[in-house]
């Protein structure tokens, strides 16, 4: 009962036209935003011909920084723009294709011990500076698990599991949003200035830099190597975030404050970021051979496409309005993300050094 072959030809034709009806007007709906972002992106790419030395990263967000802030862009460009993280996350899965999978866990098993270094100190900073400018407890630890982990996704996720407030997630992600702006375009300009070699660039970056998108567009505004390593040590960062929003959730339950985890493996499951699994899914397949050298190269080349609407859609949603904050959250963001700076900075010298 129920199949096709069961029911009338007109209303199987009249079911099969309302879906495919449905699905061409939910891609109409897209399409507006992902045209201008194909544009910003195309338009940094542009610029970056006739400025020697520089790459069309920074400019493509630039670009579309000016534009969201400096014109009205009407509200059926929203939906496209809003769908940069899902170019992101296909970018980053298919930029496995490239990447032999022992070199991913060479450099994520190199940087995982300082990935957990990073995380304790932006988490354990937060809070210190939380009680001392008088921020509410939820509050810092949200600063410190986007800032430590994975940005705006870590905040949205640790949100509803140690159950903070609206108010809260919004002064974290707009503090997050603000500084990952800034060091868009401040660290590759710290980089060159200190001479940084590809590998201490990209581990500096994929450290440091609070959100996906902005740590890959950091790394490759310095160089594709540094963007690599960047990809892949954030990777790392993220692949921990189930971890470590399951410890905070049990915390403020042991607390009192909030409910019981029911099931720890569905929590963690529920909270890994899937697309990690697609780029090792990616990366597992062309080192046994099954993707081809040739294939490898258009999927990294497809994957550089996607990277390019992801830049111009980080400057499209960059609203300046969305980042007044406040100042307490702001001067403790600004606190956190400076010790996290100057400590990954500190270890990346130690243990990869500055030049080759």
């Amino acid at each position: 009962m129920g199949s096709d072959s069961s029911r009338p030809t007109n209303v199987v034709r009249q079911d099969r036209a309302h879906y495919y009806g449905a699905m061409v007007s939910k891609l109409i709906k897209y399409l507006p935003g992902i045209c201008l972002m194909f544009i910003v992106g195309y338009a940094g790419k542009i610029v970056a011909n006739y400025i020697p030395h520089t790459e069309y990263v920074l400019f493509a967000i630039a670009i579309g920084m000016i534009v969201r802030n400096v014109f009205t862009l009407p509200k059926f460009f929203a939906p496209g723009i809003a769908s940069y993280e899902l170019w992101m996350k296909t970018g980053v899965a298919l930029l496995g294709a490239r990447l032999a999978l022992q070199e991913v866990f060479l450099i994520g098993a190199g940087g995982i011990v300082l990935v957990i270094i990073e995380i304790t100190v932006a988490i354990v900073t937060a809070a210190y500076l939380g009680r001392l400018f008088g921020l509410k407890e939820k509050l810092a630890s949200l600063l410190g698990i986007g800032i430590g982990v994975c940005g705006v996704s870590a905040i949205i996720s640790a949100t509803s599991a140690i159950e903070a407030e609206e108010d809260d997630a919004a002064y974290a992600i707009a503090t997050i949003l603000l500084f990952g702006a800034i060091m868009l375009f401040l660290y590759p300009a710290l980089g060159a200035w200190l001479g940084m070699s590809d590998t201490a660039f990209g581990y500096w970056t994929g450290l440091s830099i609070d959100n996906t998108a902005e740590a890959v567009a950091t790394g490759f505004a310095f160089s594709e190597a540094a963007g690599n390593i960047a990809t892949i040590v954030k990777l790392s960062r993220n692949a921990l975030m189930g971890l470590v929003v399951l410890i905070m959730a049990l915390y403020y339950a042991r607390q009192g404050i909030t409910g019981q985890v029911q099931n720890q493996a569905v929590f963690l499951w529920s909270r890994l970021p899937k697309f990690l699994i697609g780029f090792l899914a990616f990366s597992l397949l062309a080192t046994v051979g099954f993707i081809t050298p040739g294939q490898a190269k258009i999927l990294n080349n497809a994957s550089k496409w996607l990277f390019m609407l992801t830049f111009a859609g980080v400057g499209l949603s960059t609203d300046f309005k969305r980042m007044k904050a406040g100042m307490r959250p702001f001067l403790v963001g600004f606190g956190v993300e400076t010790i996290v700076s100057i400590v990954t900075f500190t270890l990346v010298y130690y243990v990869i050094g500055l030049v080759p």
